[in-house]
């Protein structure tokens, strides 16, 4: 999935983890703070659920898609959906006013457009040390990035864990096809997201929630 196919798609559909306490630069010391929070108060509570509801959508349509493709045309002909290396856009989105950017990130990138940022890389952190499998993937996390401008930043985050049709892109490359692998390879010539099993984390979702609703162009 290209970037400019989520729009479409999305209209249809406390414990901090912070570094270790070091003496930084001046300049350093201005970067946004980030630190996971336990929803408490209604407008708290109102962005996790926010930020669930985007992201459990965007899950389901991603998944229906990619069986369609599947069941319609070969395993080369679906990689052309790129359905989470392309999740990366912000602005506005029909039908989730409140969502004003989406990503998915790895530890295990395709392409240089998911890799995480700071702030991406708690939350990485955070999923690599609990279970995803079971009633744990349908927990979120969280986070406020508090920037210098005195404006927070909320993200909520949900991991995604390896289904068999996963596989068919992200499983053993020996098992893949001399043509689905020679396009992966020239889609994707730094690919690291390779070798997995079913039901192993391959990453997460992320949506940014603003406090208010954003207006569309």
């Amino acid at each position: 999935m290209k970037p400019a196919h989520i729009f479409t798609v999305l209209s249809m559909t406390g414990a901090l983890l912070t570094g270790a306490a070091l003496p930084l630069p001046a300049k350093a010391q201005e970067a946004p703070r980030a630190v996971f929070v336990t929803p408490a108060t209604p407008a708290e509570k109102e962005i996790q659920s926010a930020g669930d509801y985007a992201i459990d959508r965007l899950m389901l349509t991603m998944m229906n898609e990619v069986k369609m493709a599947l069941d319609s045309g070969t395993p080369q002909e679906a990689v052309d959906m790129c359905h989470l290396t392309g999740l990366a856009t912000s602005g506005a989105i029909p039908g989730l006013p409140r969502v004003n950017a989406v990503k998915f990130t790895s530890l295990k990138i395709r392409t240089a457009s998911n890799t995480p940022d700071p702030a991406d890389k708690l939350a990485l952190d955070y999923f690599g040390q609990v279970p995803v499998a079971g009633a744990a993937q349908s927990h979120s996390l969280v986070q406020r990035i508090d920037t210098p401008n005195g404006d927070p930043e909320w993200r909520v985050y949900k991991p995604v864990a390896v289904t068999s049709k996963c596989l068919i892109c992200h499983g053993n490359p020996a098992d893949q096809s001399p043509a689905l692998r020679g396009k992966l390879k020239a889609i994707f010539p730094e690919d690291q997201a390779l070798g997995y099993k079913i039901g192993e984390w391959r990453g997460v979702i992320r949506v940014t929630v603003g406090e208010t609703p954003t207006s569309l162009p």
